[in-house]
């Protein structure tokens, strides 16, 4: 059976099969980070409650362009040097806690500490937000357009990007394939750099061959204190010599990519928030927020 499509194929410049974005998540941890009763999905165990020592050194040395504010601040002449290269600086919030802990109001301050931070450093205010650990709140997408974002990258059912309108504004939305995520594969899965090389490729053959008729786009996270290490870093290159080897690939910033679909493909797929399903009906803002 032939499901008909609820939208039109967008086209990407040249002709491109794919768009590819890889993302870099560079992070600063709070402060509870390899203590007992943190909140941060650690990639070690933590020490016991009554371990002399309270905090694995080994731990909070892994700390890590979606990067914090704190890190922005803490960092200012590598990204400067970022934006020099032509990299896109899009952010999380100000350090890596959740957004789901915290109140509406708790959350806009964060972010908007962070949006200061990255104006005062590249000399532009930041456009794409990536929550911390892909889990914003029930509150996200209104606190991002109110600090001035444009493109949200949490949502997870899309290969092509579709317009959000929230409360009479719009954000575009990218997914971020957390799944292909090195820290989603290393630290959880307990997959193989070679298991995480073979998905990257397959993914990328899959919507290259879809591509052929209805372009699309692949954009995963990548952590320097994961992914970066020697015998890791070596599989990233080799997936972007494999794309390279295909003719109608367009290597791209997440912003680039928003530009193109807002400037060509605007109203191609147009979706009102909250805009997913809960227990067989509509969703409603208030099913984030009670069990």
């Amino acid at each position: 059976m032939k499901v008909k499509p609820r939208r039109k194929p967008i086209k990407w410049p040249n002709g491109a099969r794919i768009a590819i974005t890889p993302c870099v998540a560079f992070e600063t941890w709070p402060e509870d980070l390899g203590g007992p009763n943190t909140l941060q999905q650690e990639n070690r165990r933590s020490f016991p409650r009554n371990a002399v020592t309270k905090r694995n050194l080994a731990t909070i040395t892994d700390t890590t362009f979606f990067p914090t504010g704190i890190t922005v601040q803490n960092y200012p002449e590598i990204f400067k040097e970022i934006s020099e290269y032509g990299h896109e600086v899009g952010t999380e919030t100000w350090t890596h806690d959740y957004s789901y802990m915290k109140q509406r109001a708790k959350e806009k301050k964060d972010l908007q500490k962070t949006v200061d931070a990255v104006k005062k450093v590249v000399g532009t205010a930041p456009v794409g937000y990536l929550s911390t650990g892909v889990s914003p709140s029930a509150s996200t997408p209104e606190v991002i357009l109110e600090c001035g974002y444009n493109y949200w990258m949490d949502p997870q059912h899309e290969e092509t990007p579709y317009t959000l309108k929230v409360k009479g504004k719009e954000l575009t939305v990218l997914a971020y394939f957390q799944d292909l995520n090195d820290y989603s594969s290393y630290q959880r899965a307990g997959r193989t750099p070679r298991d995480l090389l073979q998905m990257w490729k397959d993914c990328f053959d899959c919507l290259y061959e879809e591509g052929a008729t209805d372009p699309k786009f692949m954009m995963w996270g990548n952590h320097p204190f994961v992914g970066g290490r020697p015998f890791r870093a070596l599989l990233l290159r080799e997936f972007i010599r494999y794309a390279k080897k295909h003719g109608k690939v367009w290597f791209a910033t997440a912003g680039e990519i928003v530009q193109w679909y807002r400037e060509n493909y605007h109203d191609a797929q147009v979706e009102e928030w909250p805009n997913f399903a809960f227990a067989g009906r509509r969703g409603k803002i208030s099913d984030l927020a009670k069990l």
